[in-house]
C-alpha cells in the first residue's frame, strides 16, 4: 500500500491546513513534525501511505485515567438509577415471561381467547353434520361467516384489554402485561436505554414520581453518555491505529514523529469491524433468545444505531442472563461504534483538506499565469 506523494502538493497542502486559525477556545495547533526546523524529527525515509500528519493532536487526545473515570462513571450513574428505578417502580410487580406465555385474559378472569375458539370449532362441526352431503361452495360460505364472527369477537376482547396483540410470527395470541417486572437487571437496561436514547418504549414508568425521575435522570445522563462516547471513542482510536500500524509494519517509531494520527485506517475496515459486532450480537442473542439470525442482526443494529424500535425485547426466555448481556452489549458497542466513527471522521476530513489544499493551489496558480 505504498505510493509515492506529490510532495509539492502534500506540503502545499500542510501549509495552508496550518495557516487556518482554530475556532475559539479550542487549544493551539502545534506545527506538524515535517515543518519543525529541529532536526530531531526528520521525514520519514521510505514514502508511505500511512504517514499523513495533518495535525499535532497529542497535546489533546485523552489520558488512560480519564477515560477509566468517565468509564466508572457512566457505570455507578446507571447502576444508581438501576436502584431508583426499583425502589420508584418495584410495587408495580409482574412476571413478564409468565404473562408473555399466557394465552388467557389478562384481566384474571376466564379464558375468554379459549372459550370463543372452542365455540368456533363447535359451530363449525354442527354445519358439517347439518349439511350432511358436504358442498364445498355451502360449507365454506357458513364457515367464512363463523371465521368471520370469531374475528370480531376476539378483536372486541383485545380492544377491551387494551394490552394484547397477535403474534404473527407464531400464530398464537400473546399478552403483554401492563407493568413490567423491575428487577435489578431490567432496571438497569432501562436506565441505559434512557441515557442512550435507544428507549425501546414497550417499558416506560407508571408512577408520577417514575416519570419525574425520567426526565431528571436523562437530563443529566445524556451529556453524560456523550461524554463517555468521545473519550472512549478518541482513546480506542488511538489504539486501534497503533496496533493497525504495527500489524502493517508502520509504527511510530520507525516514522519517528510525534502526531498522534500518524495511521490512516481505512474506511472499509471500521465498516467491517462494525458488521462483524453485529453479526457477533446476532448469534449471542440467537443463543440467548432463540431468534434467528436475521432478527438478531436487526435487534442489535437498531440498538447500536439508537433506534430501537421495540418489537423484539431480550429477557423472554434466561431473563437476567439475558438483560446482563444486552446491558454490556449495548455499553461496549456503542463504544466501538464511537471509534469507527473517530476513524472515518479522520478520513474524510483529511480527504476534504486536501481537496480544499489543491483548489487553494489551483487558484493561485491561475493568479500567477494571470499576473505573468
Amino acid at each position: 500500500m505504498l505510493r509515492e506523494p506529490d510532495n509539492e502538493a502534500y506540503s502545499s497542502y500542510q501549509n495552508t491546513f496550518l495557516r487556518r486559525s482554530s475556532p475559539p477556545g479550542s487549544p493551539a495547533i502545534k506545527k506538524c513534525c515535517y515543518d519543525h526546523g529541529e532536526t530531531k524529527y526528520a521525514p520519514p525515509s521510505e514514502s508511505s501511505f500511512f504517514c499523513c500528519c495533518y495535525s499535532c493532536t497529542g497535546s489533546r487526545s485523552t489520558s488512560f485515567l480519564a477515560t477509566l473515570g468517565v468509564c466508572c462513571l457512566v457505570l455507578g450513574y446507571t447502576i444508581l438509577g438501576a436502584f431508583v428505578f426499583m425502589a420508584l417502580e418495584g410495587g408495580l410487580y409482574q412476571d413478564t415471561n409468565r404473562a408473555t406465555n399466557t394465552k388467557g385474559s389478562p384481566m384474571g378472569g376466564p379464558d375468554v381467547v379459549t372459550e370463543l375458539r372452542s365455540d368456533t370449532v363447535d359451530r363449525l362441526w354442527s354445519i358439517t353434520e347439518n349439511l350432511n352431503i358436504l358442498y364445498r361452495e355451502n360449507w365454506t360460505r357458513l364457515a367464512a361467516e363463523e371465521v368471520l364472527v370469531f374475528q370480531e369477537a376476539l378483536f372486541k376482547v383485545l380492544h377491551d384489554s387494551e394490552n394484547g396483540y397477535v403474534n404473527s410470527r407464531v400464530g398464537t395470541l400473546t399478552y403483554f402485561q401492563k407493568y413490567h417486572k423491575w428487577s435489578f437487571s431490567s432496571s438497569f437496561l432501562y436506565s441505559l436505554t434512557l441515557i442512550t436514547t435507544i428507549g425501546y418504549g414497550s417499558v416506560s414508568p407508571r408512577t408520577a414520581w417514575g416519570k419525574l425521575v425520567t426526565i431528571i435522570y436523562a437530563l443529566i445522563g445524556i451529556p453524560l453518555m456523550l461524554l463517555y462516547l468521545s473519550v472512549t471513542g478518541d482513546i480506542l482510536a488511538r489504539s486501534f491505529r497503533r496496533l493497525y500500524g504495527k500489524m502493517c509494519g508502520v509504527s511510530p517509531k520507525k516514522v519517528q514523529c510525534p502526531c498522534s494520527n500518524t495511521i490512516r485506517v481505512p474506511v472499509t475496515l471500521s465498516l467491517v469491524i462494525v458488521l462483524a459486532y453485529i453479526c457477533t450480537g446476532a448469534v449471542l442473542f440467537h443463543r440467548l433468545e432463540n431468534w434467528s439470525l436475521l432478527e438478531g442482526s436487526y435487534f442489535c443494529f437498531t440498538s447500536l444505531g439508537t433506534i430501537g424500535f421495540g418489537d423484539l425485547l431480550p429477557g423472554q426466555r434466561a431473563e437476567e442472563v439475558s438483560l446482563c448481556a444486552c446491558s454490556a452489549y449495548i455499553l461496549t458497542g456503542m463504544a466501538l461504534v464511537a471509534m469507527c466513527f473517530s476513524l472515518v471522521q479522520d478520513e474524510v476530513m483529511t480527504l476534504l483538506r486536501y481537496i480544499g489544499a489543491a483548489c487553494t493551489r489551483n487558484e493561485l496558480r491561475l493568479k500567477d499565469e494571470e499576473t505573468s
